[in-house]
């Protein structure tokens, strides 16, 4: 039976982080690596990797004490507004820094992010408070020892710093602002400047390089284990939930905290080998500050390459959607003829012309709208964009990646990147709407012809498509973002 398109999940399970268990692992990767060195004789890039994102965190943490004097300042110039400049946007509380929990540990982050609320002044104090109050918490529990912190962690900080900038924009929003003296509003408004600067220039950055690197660490804990279990892209899309099960499992047992999100980027490099993996890895970091446009016109091409995988699943899409075509115009002369004077009279149906069938569906694009399609021309738009996908391959495979960029060929890799991630979302989201259409009730006798096998590799393939084109997307995000801080 058709599947229904399922969404990716995040996990939370409790890992066991400890400077313990690290060292075991460390030890019990070691001992794998030099296992299959002794036995296959393979460059051991990625232990060589694993010891280059250790010491790249070591430098990283050096700054802790930057990053926590830095929280000191956002705190004094939070409670310099509150005491001497913004008087009338909080309560009369004299004695409300005692409420102030100097030894906070856990962060606590309303789900509505502030809105009109400044002329509640003990929303105001209350909110005030928290958001001091997340300040030391992180400064307790993650920056006092950053060996703890994990990329679950960083997103909640994160979560944390766009709450507090929401809470001073909403106070700036406040008209009596208008009221205060030039000076007074000027000095205001440079408080607010440094803690966004703090937060955006000093802050964020390294928390972004944290993640970068946990990400990669993760990586290559789970990459050897993906390849032993999985073995390749194409054993994986046969049973998909069984090998995501079994990746959590090793995750739990790795000490780790699962995440779907990097282990469909592993799943993805199935394939590469070790220096493949090691070289695109460690060209984040070797390449950050002078070499951005080579760094990435390495990643366009490494999504790219990615995109070029997708030939076999293309195939099966546009196979599916030939064979349902042609079923559907075998329907009887009767059928049809009720089919035409449903369109006419109600304007529902499927409008079968010129031996092609135009099928509706609801999509979500900032308002619920009815999409209609010509099947044929969906099947046409799959070949088409198949065949330009086969020959751009043929381009990327002829030309090897080099420190010196060919400034044409990053700018075809990059128009193709752009484009193939909106066609290649049209095609799933036109595909997702026919299995959609095809699942109504009106359309089961059409499914009772087609194949168990044959619908599950349909679903499957969709399933693959839309994986695909989060893993590129997420992969060119998290890239662009960290060149922005670099």
């Amino acid at each position: 039976m058709l599947k229904k398109q399922s969404d990716i999940c995040d996990s939370h399970e409790k890992p066991a982080s400890s400077s313990t268990i690290q060292h075991l692992l460390a030890n019990t990767l070691q001992i794998e690596y030099d296992y299959k060195k002794f036995i296959y004789g393979e460059n051991m890039a990625l232990q060589d990797l694993y010891q280059f994102l250790a010491k790249e965190k070591e430098k990283l943490f050096k700054a802790k004490d930057y990053i926590s004097s830095y929280y000191y300042q956002i705190i004094s110039s939070l409670e310099g507004l509150r005491d001497h400049l913004f008087p009338y946007a909080f309560s009369d509380e004299k004695l409300w820094k005692d409420s102030v929990n100097h030894k906070a540990t856990r962060l606590t982050i309303p789900d509505l992010v502030p809105k009109n609320i400044h002329t509640d002044t003990m929303f105001n104090s209350n909110t005030l408070i928290a958001v001091i109050n997340n300040i030391y918490a992180i400064q307790n529990s993650y920056l006092f020892n950053p060996l703890v912190i994990e990329i679950i962690d960083i997103k909640l900080i994160r979560k944390a710093h766009t709450f507090l900038l929401a809470f001073l924009t909403e106070q700036f929003a406040n008209p009596n602002i208008n009221l205060l003296q030039k000076h007074q509003r000027d000095l205001a408004f440079t408080l607010k400047k440094n803690i966004e600067d703090r937060i955006e220039t000093n802050i964020t950055p390294f928390f972004d390089r944290l993640e970068m690197i946990l990400g990669d660490i993760y990586f290559i804990n789970l990459f050897d284990h993906a390849k032993i279990i999985i073995g390749s892209y194409t054993t994986y899309r046969e049973e998909m939930s069984m090998y995501d099960e079994l990746l959590r499992k090793k995750s739990n047992e790795l000490g780790v905290k699962n995440n779907p999100e990097l282990n469909l980027i592993i799943i993805a490099d199935l394939e590469k080998s070790e220096s493949q993996i090691a070289t695109e890895i460690s060209s984040k970091y070797e390449l950050a500050d002078k070499k951005k446009a080579v760094s990435k016109a390495y990643r366009l091409r490494e999504i790219a390459a990615r995109y070029c995988t997708q030939h076999e699943n293309l195939q099966i899409l546009g196979e599916f959607l030939r064979e349902s075509l042609d079923l559907l115009r075998q329907r009887s002369l009767f059928k049809r003829i009720l089919n035409f004077f449903r369109i006419i009279f109600t304007g529902r149906g499927d409008a079968l012309s010129g031996g092609d069938v135009h099928f509706s569906f609801l999509t979500l694009k900032g308002k619920i709208e009815r999409n209609k399609v010509s099947l044929k021309e969906l099947i046409t738009t799959i070949s088409l964009y198949d065949d330009h996908l086969q020959k751009f391959k043929g381009v990327i495979e002829s030309n090897s990646y080099s420190k010196t960029v060919n400034p044409q060929l990053y700018s075809d890799i990059e128009k193709f990147v752009n484009t193939s991630y909106s066609e290649l979302n049209e095609i799933f989201e036109k595909s997702n709407g026919f299995r959609e259409w095809l699942g109504r009730e009106n359309n089961s006798p059409l499914l009772r012809r087609i194949s168990d096998r044959r619908q599950t590799d349909f679903s499957n393939t969709l399933l693959l498509l839309n994986r695909i084109i989060i893993v590129n997307r997420y992969s060119l995000q998290e890239f662009e973002k960290y060149q922005e801080k670099i």
